[in-house]
């Protein structure tokens, strides 16, 4: 089901809501077996087949959970365990997304000749696989704590993160919805609160205005241009993927705000997952505010394990892992290039199955570790200053022409088509005209939106805490405000008339334009 739909917004949306407020009179249990139940509804609604496999992927991962719980800490039976749990996971999720690519592969290099056949990909394979494996490793750990099956059915399944994330943390959604008895806190109402269902239909609806009034508009210029790469002119290449890399980027950003007003409205607080990336003035900083908790997931399970086995292979080969040793060719290459390419390259397969996704990784790679090489090799040691005016606008520009680079693959559908657009790009077929740059006029008018304007989080007064968001005095609840620039506080949010006229406006418009029911491009993944 699509949170951009009709039957979302008029039937399931309101049917959750009714029955999480009504049943949470009789407690904790009934509420968790509501959502978790209509979670899997809402995904049985794409393709009910689907569920079985949804549901036994969460029946094995619990049962390991339990067998990894029960063995001793730190004993090889647990990592064993482990091992067995991880590959479990990884298997289906090879199977649905790369075999066929592989095969594909293995007819090229002449190493077969099975006549491979498209496998349909469940919806979100890749994000309950991730939030399942990120569990039972914390769990081997003992960084996590064994879960009744009703809490973590929940966990995997809640349905305004499970098609397209933000990554959960099992310490970040468990708590939320634990028993209060073993967390201390005061015993939770569960009921629709006033204050949150406000702020998070507000945000929901800021998300959906996102995807359909102006993603889904961008949408058939950005698909012409990438179905004609290698035959257009430069105009309408540069057209095209400027269009492209907006469509993209406000399509994330509105499902993100969906799945933050969704949960919000059920009084749940996700973790940030999208923070305006096009204003970063590097690509470290574009990755810190791109899909948050992918950053986070690969960096706290890939990068950080390779970075400390290469640690671990130095000093036992009696080589120093300092910052003086960092410092060095050799050192920075071992304990900064190698762990980042490394990770980039997951990264990139974990987007596609096709080669172009290997380089759209490798790229990032690329950038990452010449950035990191900038940071450790300068002369100058100062900390840098904050980049203001035409030098940080400069810097934000930079960034976007090298995501937007890397984005040609990231979008293309084989090499070939990849490289032919950056022909067109180059003006291999001729220059073109200001007429075809008119045709990305959208797109154009965004770039002072994305460089300049708060986004939607500054906007409706929330920033980042331990747990998520907490609201910012003054934003919702009726506190003195904080200071804040000119710029945000003329577009601050407050549940007043005035607001909920703008709200009413923007919702008519999208039910006016909901009619494609466009999907999310994140949902290919």
């Amino acid at each position: 089901m699509l949170f951009n739909s009709f039957k979302f917004i008029f039937a399931f949306l309101p049917i959750t809501m009714l029955g999480f407020h009504l049943l949470g009179r009789y407690g904790r249990r009934p509420v968790i077996l509501w959502l978790a139940v209509m979670s899997v509804v809402f995904y049985a609604v794409w393709n009910p087949v689907f569920v079985l496999f949804l549901l036994g992927s969460i029946i094995v991962n619990y049962l390991v959970a339990r067998l990894i719980a029960r063995s001793p800490d730190g004993s090889p039976a647990r990592r064993r365990l482990l091992a067995v749990g991880i590959v479990l996971n990884l298997l289906p999720l090879f199977y649905f997304k790369y075999l066929f690519k592989t095969l594909l592969l293995a007819n090229w290099l002449h190493l077969s000749h099975a006549t491979p056949h498209p496998i349909l990909l469940p919806l979100g394979i890749s994000f309950f696989t991730f939030t399942q494996i990120s569990y039972l490793v914390d769990l081997a750990q003992g960084q996590a704590e064994r879960q009744d099956f009703l809490s973590y059915l929940l966990f995997v399944t809640f349905f305004p993160h499970l098609i397209a994330g933000p990554i959960l943390h099992h310490k970040e959604m468990m708590p939320q919805f634990g028993r209060e008895e073993s967390t201390g806190a005061p015993a939770r109402r569960f009921s629709l609160n006033p204050n949150d269902v406000s702020l998070g239909l507000t945000w929901f609806l800021m998300g959906l205005t996102k995807k359909v009034l102006i993603a889904d508009k961008l949408a058939p210029t950005a698909n012409l241009a990438f179905a004609h790469a290698g035959k257009l002119d430069a105009a309408n290449a540069w057209t095209g993927l400027i269009v492209y890399s907006m469509q993209l980027y406000f399509d994330f950003s509105g499902y993100s705000d969906m799945a933050l007003g969704l949960a919000r409205i059920f009084s749940i607080r996700f973790p940030l997952n999208f923070d305006s990336p096009y204003k970063a003035t590097s690509v470290t900083e574009y990755w810190q505010r791109w899909h948050m908790t992918l950053t986070r997931y690969i960096t706290l399970y890939l990068y950080n394990p390779l970075l400390l086995a290469v640690q671990r292979h130095r000093l036992a080969t009696g080589k120093k892992i300092s910052r003086k040793a960092l410092a060095t060719p050799g050192g920075f290459a071992a304990m900064v290039a190698y762990p980042t390419l490394a990770t980039m390259l997951v990264t990139g397969l974990w987007h596609g199955a096709g080669l172009q996704f290997l380089i759209f990784g490798l790229i990032h790679g690329v950038y990452l570790t010449a950035n990191q090489a900038w940071r450790h090799f300068r002369r100058n040691t100062a900390p840098a200053e904050q980049p203001m005016g035409i030098l940080r606008l400069s810097m934000m520009a930079g960034v976007y022409l090298q995501v937007s680079f890397a984005l040609i693959f990231f979008r293309s559908d084989s090499l070939p088509a990849a490289f032919g657009l950056i022909g067109d790009l180059a003006g291999h077929h001729g220059l073109g005209h200001v007429g075809s740059l008119l045709e990305g006029s959208l797109a154009f008018a965004l770039f002072p939106i994305v460089w300049f304007f708060p986004n939607t989080q500054q906007i409706l007064g929330q920033e980042t805490g331990p747990h998520g968001f907490s609201p910012v005095a003054g934003a919702a609840d009726g506190m003195n405000p904080v200071p804040a620039p000119t710029l945000l506080r003329s577009f601050r949010w407050a549940p007043t008339l005035r607001w909920a006229l703008v709200m009413a406006v923007l919702f008519f418009a999208v039910l006016a334009n909901l009619g494609t029911n466009a999907p999310f491009l994140y949902f290919q993944f």
